[in-house]
């Protein structure tokens, strides 16, 4: 059947073959009605095929390492195996609905959420690509992961940490008590962080662990691509991006924008007098808390440091991840009075109450919810 012209004026030709003259029959009237529909015929990739093309090609380019091997790993585990096999034109609500249900029942509620968000961006871009008709995805109602509380340190806990980290070495958990930023923005400070001149503390970078690639076209024996001989890092192609050593890089944060918030005048002398002490060892990256050598510290040696600590302050709370630090900051500056937005604007946290971006502050609602915090905590004290 005819499908329009190509570009030097031939007019294109489609074809259907079977054995059977009613199968050819059928695959022709399909091909007339995406036609008709469509504007074109649709693809005819499997969900393996397209979702390793779209991997490649549109996912690695434009997403930070964890969240890309978080989306290959979702592919992998739990989608290839159940509809991998299907034309991605064929795949029905009913396909994923079954895919988030094995999830749930594997009791893995948060990543059935995040499976749906992965599968809405791979079928819109094939959408796009005009693979298929419409969003299969679209047509499912997302799953919800189950809200748990956040776990946080009880007030006379937190006190007993600041007190055991109120030197200049411990200004790394001082700020993440007080402002609440994630690990890899710690481990990520530089030491232009610091505005001793404004009293800002400014969120530029978060470190990451980077992926390897093979770079021996397919030649090399290794199943992992960081045993391959040529093994190459996979950079961002649109973001900035600094390499510092082996697999870790400094990324942009969270957002991808950088945020600002005032800190209390006793924890800027504290990084002031850290900062100076930094003259004395290695630290090419300019980082604000390297480890000894210069080196960036580990997301590992983090949490063993967070440990040692809660041991010094006589804090018996084994199950306590770095991310309590983060959690237990929202929860006093909430419990301090201060405004949704403002805890929003000061921890990178968006909600209903903040606007798509994150924005800078320096406002004097910042530094009146660091007075909060900080009288909160003498009094607690």
């Amino acid at each position: 059947m005819d499908d329009g012209f190509t570009a030097d004026g031939r007019r294109k030709q489609r074809r259907v073959s079977s054995r059977s003259q009613s199968v050819a029959r059928d695959k022709l009237d399909t091909l007339k009605t995406e036609i008709k529909i469509h504007g074109s015929p649709l693809g005819n990739q499997t969900v393996a095929e397209w979702g390793a093309f779209w991997l490649e090609t549109i996912c690695k380019p434009k997403l930070k390492p964890q969240p890309y091997r978080t989306y290959r790993a979702i592919l992998a585990t739990w989608v290839i195996p159940a509809i991998g096999k299907k034309k991605v034109k064929e795949v029905r609500p009913s396909d994923l609905q079954r895919i988030y249900a094995k999830i749930k029942t594997a009791g893995h509620t948060a990543t059935a959420s995040k499976t749906h968000t992965v599968l809405s961006s791979m079928f819109e871009s094939a959408r796009l690509e005009k693979l298929v008709g419409d969003n299969v995805a679209k047509s499912v109602r997302a799953p919800k992961p189950l809200k748990k509380a956040r776990d946080t340190l009880a007030p006379e806990e937190t006190m007993r940490i600041l007190n055991a980290a109120n030197t200049s070495a411990g200004t790394k958990w001082l700020v993440s008590l007080y402002a609440g930023i994630r690990q890899g923005e710690r481990l990520g400070a530089t030491i232009d962080s610091v505005d001793f001149g404004t009293g800002l503390f400014t969120v530029l970078w978060g470190l990451s662990e980077a992926n390897y690639e093979h770079g021996c076209d397919g030649t090399c024996s290794a199943k992992a691509a960081g045993h391959c001989p040529k093994k190459q890092l996979v950079t961002p192609d649109d973001m900035e991006y600094r390499v510092l050593k082996g697999r870790l890089m400094l990324l942009p944060p969270k957002s991808g924008e950088s945020r600002t918030f005032p800190l209390p005048v006793s924890l800027l002398a504290l990084l002031r007098s850290q900062i100076l002490e930094l003259d004395n060892q290695p630290n090419p990256h300019g980082l604000l808390w390297p480890a000894k050598d210069g080196s960036p510290i580990t997301s590992g040696v983090d949490q063993a440091e967070w440990k040692a600590l809660l041991i010094q302050a006589g804090v018996d709370r084994p199950t306590a991840t770095t991310h309590w630090a983060r959690h237990t900051a929202i929860s006093d500056l909430t419990a301090s009075g201060v405004p949704e937005r403002v805890i929003g604007e000061i921890v990178g946290h968006k909600s209903p109450g903040v606007t798509g971006r994150y924005q800078h502050v320096s406002s004097r609602d910042a530094a009146d919810a660091m007075g909060k915090l900080e009288e909160r905590r003498q009094i607690e004290g």
